[in-house]
């Protein structure tokens, strides 16, 4: 199964997709099963759960930020949005958020662990299913050698996911990293014995203008710092396409989950 599982639409504040042009880009790109993870609202899922004639499956999730970092969670409905408590306007309470997953029996993934409080709070990992292993948005650029080193200490864990995921902003950005594993039902349950038994995580080679492009649409005010980090990273961009092309690189690097121990 090809699977694309961190994506945000319009009903995240950095994003403004709508949700049913999502859908149609996921099935001409062959997704079977996508997850629209909106920050701190399963909105996103909720909505695409209601178009029953697409050929892609949608597992209901959210990106929730907490004061450890932000949490992915899948198979959840909005009663987490609802009842688990804030530690501010913009975080949730982890351990009362991971407390309301499990009641649901969700899975839970820290997304990109390097951009996260992981490092001085290794203790959270025995209350996650798994990580991103590959976020395209952060591990593509500034922190790629850092983020890497970093997520070497937290391989080969016994039960535990290692996702890719694109952190789509665009559509263009759904075709960036995505997930593939066996076939399995769409339960709790079978989504984690399949990621947890073998996967392959694809992850486009040449991808930075493409989310330096989004990340100017959906800029909602002026940011010097921001501005000048993004053009740097469109310029790098554009150096990275002429590059691959000029060398017929291939398009997509892989990391074999579960192999990786291995030569």
């Amino acid at each position: 199964m090809k699977m694309c599982l961190h994506i945000h639409s319009r009903y995240s504040h950095d994003s403004d997709v709508p949700v049913r042009e999502i859908i149609h880009e996921a099935e001409r790109l062959g997704y079977d099963v996508i997850s629209i993870t909106d920050h701190n609202t399963v909105k996103g899922s909720l909505e695409a759960l209601q178009y029953n004639d697409s050929t892609v499956s949608v597992i209901p999730g959210a990106e929730f930020s907490t004061e450890f970092g932000h949490v992915l969670a899948y198979f959840i409905d909005d009663s987490i949005e609802k009842n688990t408590p804030m530690i501010d306007e913009k975080r949730f309470d982890f351990y009362k958020l991971i407390e309301n997953i499990r009641t649901m029996n969700g899975v839970i993934i820290l997304a990109h662990p390097f951009n996260s409080k992981l490092k001085e709070h290794m203790e959270i990992l025995n209350d996650i299913d798994g990580i991103e292993r590959y976020n395209a948005r952060l591990d593509s650029f500034y922190f790629k050698n850092k983020s890497g080193t970093f997520i070497k200490l937290l391989l080969n864990r016994k039960n535990f996911i290692y996702l890719g995921g694109p952190d789509a902003h665009s559509l263009e950005e759904l075709r960036h990293c995505y997930t593939v594993t066996k076939n399995f039902s769409l339960t709790p349950e079978d989504f984690k014995k399949a990621l947890i038994r073998q996967s392959i995580v694809y992850y486009k080679t040449s991808v930075n203008y493409a989310i330096a492009r989004a990340k100017f649409h959906n800029i909602k005010r002026f940011k010097p710092k921001y501005i000048i980090k993004n053009i740097i990273r469109m310029m790098y961009g554009i150096l990275e396409i002429v590059y691959t092309k000029v060398l017929r690189c291939r398009q997509y690097e892989i990391i074999y989950i579960g192999k990786e121990s291995k030569p």
